[in-house]
């Protein structure tokens, strides 16, 4: 056997070797000197334990002679495998004892070699037994190596999902969850006024220095006072409190309206002040409109400060307040008209689905996402496809959503039935512990083969009440064969340890880290690490929202695994053949 091949598997390796006739040593010593890192010759097994004893874990391999002044070599094993059981042992006798073969079976000594000792056969078996260790070595290092990499892109990953990386300030993640941790009462958002202004005179760098620079001033005041801070989005910022008083948190907003009316920014790299203001809306109590069939179920407070920064930019005020009254009466019959809509449609079958093409990174379709249309006539007679972006929230207001989603679900499994397509279909937590969708699928799956051309697509958003819930409905379906894909990873909700949790074969980047990932580095770098945090976990990637082949030649650089936008295919009332 090639010597060469034999050290890369030994040359790492400490062997400790037990043998009272010193001829014999000699000899093999010198063949293990060429073999192992570090050589330990012990003439007996009291000097052989005691050498073991200063360090257990330091010998890789023991080789010893069974018998020596008399049968003290099985004493020497059954204290080193107590000391450590894993140890490898290899045996040598000058007698062939069945008795003491059992006894060392028990013991669980590797090999058992006979004397006189064949080099041959005991270089393979060394050979043998170094190679499992070191292969059992080099796994344990890529496991802790893989496990030490998963928890530095947990933390990196958590940091930019529940903070803002420009300013360092939770963001709206953390807002949604502290509210109904802290039960915050108060809330006010601050909407930094014309941003993009500043964007397209002095370019987003200025614009994001500004905002650094305001979430500064913001912060501070805001400390003084004991409140708690957040950054919702870009250029709106929170302020909540679950104070007793309204009175001072509301002489505190309109403290804060006063310092930021006019502020003055001096910005470094232009040389040169800019000023600004920003708009606010703030909410002082829960008292939500519940009229017209319309309720909010949650995040009430949220809601409330909405309206109230609506109401004021609209109307050009740089502070309201919430009141019903700020609820007009065009916004009420704006829903009331598409709550009519949504039940004309559903009443005459035109709640439908369209299908989206998935696609490899060659172009080939190797699947379809399933999506909510709502199918209606324009004034010319012409039929249209409307998103669900325009009807959805409304149809959860109005209490019509668990109707139209079992349609959509319904009219999905029947494609499966009749073509050879694979389906994604998207289902929110609701959907998840609503009895009659859990049914209609239990059933179809049931009496259908068409589990493994099924993918449900979970949205994970702060709407999920109970992870062990949603856990236990994907576990009564994996047995089918259905796979699971996380929707939307990395719009703000996204936790990696729900994904490990929920199993998940496949993991959607949201279209906001895909759409500018040509232009924005962070971006690109939250995207980086989430591909291969999830192919660390065998998990594959699907990246939406690829509009141009700009964003799909940055995207190539990182091993998508498939591809879904615009810049492929648009969604379809018919399903696409493959064009390329």
């Amino acid at each position: 056997m090639d010597i060469n091949r034999i050290k890369r598997y030994t040359k790492e390796l400490n062997i400790l070797y037990v043998e009272y006739e010193e001829a014999i040593a000699k000899h093999i010593v010198k063949i293990l000197e060429v073999l192992f890192r570090t050589v330990i010759y012990c003439k007996n097994s009291v000097e052989g334990l005691d050498m073991y004893e200063q360090d257990k874990n330091f010998f890789d391999i023991v080789l010893n002679d069974i018998y020596m002044s008399n049968i003290d070599g099985i004493n020497m094993i059954t204290d080193i495998k107590r000391l450590n059981p894993k140890q490898h042992i290899v045996i040598f006798s000058a007698q062939n004892d069945t008795e003491v073969l059992k006894d060392l079976i028990n013991l669980g000594v590797d090999k058992f070699l006979l004397k006189p000792l064949n080099h041959e056969q005991l270089i393979n078996t060394l050979f043998d037994i170094s190679k499992n260790i070191y292969n059992t070595k080099s796994l344990t290092l890529y496991q802790k190596n893989i496990e030490n990499a998963n928890t530095l892109l947990r933390k990196k990953l958590k940091l930019n999902i529940e903070s803002n990386r420009l300013t360092g300030l939770r963001n709206r993640t953390s807002l949604i969850k502290d509210i109904d941790k802290f039960g915050f009462t108060m809330l006010a958002l601050i909407d930094i006024d014309h941003l993009e202004f500043i964007n397209n005179l002095y370019g987003s760098n200025i614009g994001n220095l500004v905002i650094q620079q305001f979430a500064k001033v913001v912060e501070t005041y805001v400390k003084e006072n004991n409140f708690f801070i957040y950054q919702t989005s870009v250029d709106e910022f929170a302020i909540c409190s679950n104070d007793e008083f309204p009175a001072k948190f509301e002489t505190f907003i309109k403290g804060l309206s006063q310092k930021i009316t006019n502020l003055e920014l001096y910005i470094k790299e232009i040389e040169d002040e800019i000023s600004i203001d920003a708009t606010i809306g703030v909410t002082y109590e829960l008292n939500f409109l519940a009229s017209c069939g319309i309720v909010y179920e949650s995040h009430l407070l949220l809601a409330q400060a909405n309206t109230a920064l609506k109401h004021a930019k609209t109307h050009k005020i740089p502070i309201t307040s919430y009141n019903e009254s700020i609820n007009t009466l065009q916004d009420i019959q704006k829903i009331m008209e598409w709550k009519k809509k949504i039940e004309i449609a559903y009443k005459n079958n035109n709640i439908i689905p369209a299908f989206q093409p998935i696609v490899d990174k060659y172009g080939n379709i190797l699947k379809y996402e399933t999506l909510m249309r709502l199918r209606e006539k324009n004034e010319e007679g012409k039929e249209k496809l409307i998103s669900p972006f325009f009807f959805l929230d409304i149809a959860i207001l109005t209490k019509q959503y668990a109707k139209i989603s079992k349609s959509i679900i319904s009219q999905a499994i029947n494609q499966l039935i009749n073509t050879n397509h694979t389906l994604s279909i998207n289902l929110t937590y609701t959907d998840t512990q609503d009895p009659k969708i859990i049914s209609l699928l239990e059933e179809s799956l049931e009496k259908h083969n068409i589990g493994d051309r099924l993918i449900f697509e979970i949205v994970e958003s702060e709407s999920i009440k109970d992870y062990g819930l949603l856990e236990e409905f994907l576990q009564k379906f994996k047995p089918y064969g259905v796979r699971v894909a996380i929707d939307d990873f990395g719009s703000g909700f996204s936790n990696f340890e729900n994904i490990i949790r929920l199993n998940a074969n496949y993991i959607k980047i949201d279209g906001s880290l895909i759409k500018n990932i040509d232009s924005d580095k962070n971006s690109l770098a939250i995207v980086k690490a989430i591909v291969q945090f999830a192919h660390t976990l065998g998990i594959k990637i699907i990246a939406e929202y690829v509009h141009s082949k700009e964003v799909l030649k940055v995207l190539e650089q990182f091993n998508i695994d498939e591809y879904q936008g615009f810049y492929f295919y648009e969604p379809s009332l018919e399903f696409k053949e493959n064009c390329c």
